[in-house]
């Protein structure tokens, strides 16, 4: 589950760069069209980001957890109404028509209402998964900023299994600083950041 959850925040920063390019990208060569210098490129393998940066993995098992919970809560209402479908078939044939019908028609209703709770449990984590999609995204952006000017990139590209780039040299390899980058900030956060939490924490536990 947590495999499938984490592939779910997929992030898309994609560059147009063939592979002949990564390769003469740096000071062994010089691309063709380019006579100053080569496209200067690296990756980040969103995987290993994902299971490293300390604050996604957080929030992610939260989320997670709150889903174990969503499930279990529906596995219950489901059981309960099918126990109360079995009884009423046993009982059925003792019932007269206006008790079937007023059975029936309470079954029905419960059914109805599980079939509401399971859609709004359902709403609820896709927007709480596309926030947290949108925060790792946004924490990405302030990295990038800093690593394209610290290394002087040109590209910056995602690296996942199975994904469109089929081979990658770990010499362009920056996860590594791009978590400790994302780690920090959150170890450290900025004085607008330090601002907005301590303003949310006071809403908090103001009286009504």
């Amino acid at each position: 589950m947590k495999k499938l959850f984490l592939a779910a925040i997929g992030l898309s920063i994609l560059a147009s760069c063939s592979q002949s390019s990564a390769v003469e990208n740096t000071e062994k060569g010089i691309p063709p069209g380019n006579t100053d210098k080569g496209i200067r490129l690296a990756y980040v393998r969103i995987d290993s980001m994902q299971n490293q940066y300390n604050y996604f993995q957080e929030l992610a098992k939260e989320l997670m957890a709150e889903e174990e919970e969503i499930v279990a809560d529906l596995q219950k209402r489901q059981i309960t109404l099918q126990e109360n479908i079995e009884l009423y078939q046993q009982e059925a044939s003792k019932m007269t028509q206006s008790e079937r019908n007023a059975n029936e028609a309470d079954l029905m209703r419960v059914q109805q209402q599980y079939m509401q709770i399971e859609q709004a449990a359902q709403e609820q984590l896709l927007r709480k998964q596309a926030d947290l999609t949108k925060m790792l995204r946004a924490d990405m952006d302030k990295a990038i900023a800093v690593l394209k000017d610290e290394l002087n990139l040109d590209f910056i590209l995602l690296y996942e299994e199975g994904g469109q780039i089929i081979y990658a040299n770990t010499d362009f390899d920056i996860t590594e600083r791009m978590v400790t980058l994302l780690n920090e900030s959150r170890e450290t956060p900025s004085e607008e950041e330090a601002t907005a939490a301590s303003e949310e924490a006071a809403d908090s536990t103001s009286p009504e």
